[in-house]
């Protein structure tokens, strides 16, 4: 039939019983094709939201000696890998266990947290003359004060410091770089390799 409710010649061709089954196909069909492409974009999107999460999700754990840490520098990529190394990492004198965490985003980076041995520290600082080492501290009429050698009491009387703050020179584009913070309140250090 058409619009009009008339019916045409392609109409009495067709027996009434097997226009309504080939059109319930058509329909069943149709939802199914439909269902199935939903289906599929919704898993083409799961993976892409799921692949994007994981670059933001820090790899992370604990070590008890640097030595250990050879395994999180070398998921950090080449560049980290080969720092690794590096006597200012290796030598650092940690006291206790050193956290570690990796992420993964665009350029990765690996930072490092520990317990400084402050009495192997001034011997640490002597051994490395290339490394850059800035003290921060304030005085008394909190003003800001800051050093690039060992500070001493005859110097700076009135100051107190609060950080160290050092690491590599930044000399090309295509090599990692440590850079770190020492607070000396709490004894505690913070490298960041990126």
């Amino acid at each position: 039939m058409d619009d009009l409710g008339y019916t045409t010649i392609i109409d009495l061709a067709r027996p009434p019983a097997r226009r309504r089954g080939s059109a319930l196909v058509r329909h069943i069909a149709m939802k199914f094709a439909i269902r199935v492409i939903l289906l599929s974009v919704a898993a083409f999107v799961i993976f892409c939201v799921c692949s994007v999460v994981s670059l933001f999700i820090p790899r992370h754990g604990e070590a008890a000696h640097v030595s250990d840490l050879r395994s999180a520098f070398s998921k950090a990529g080449p560049e980290i890998e080969a720092i690794f190394t590096n006597s200012l990492i290796q030598k650092f004198p940690f006291d206790g266990t050193i956290e570690w965490r990796l992420t993964l985003f665009k350029d990765p980076y690996l930072s490092l947290d520990g317990r400084v041995d402050t009495n192997a520290l001034r011997t640490f600082v002597s051994a490395h003359s290339g490394t850059q080492f800035y003290w921060s501290g304030t005085d008394d009429t909190n003003q800001n004060w800051f050093a690039d050698e060992w500070p001493t009491k005859e110097k700076y009387p009135s100051v107190t410091w609060t950080s160290i703050t050092f690491g590599t020179p930044h000399t090309n584009q295509f090599g990692a770089v440590i850079d770190g913070t020492l607070d000396i309140v709490s004894n505690r250090v913070h490298f960041f390799i990126h």
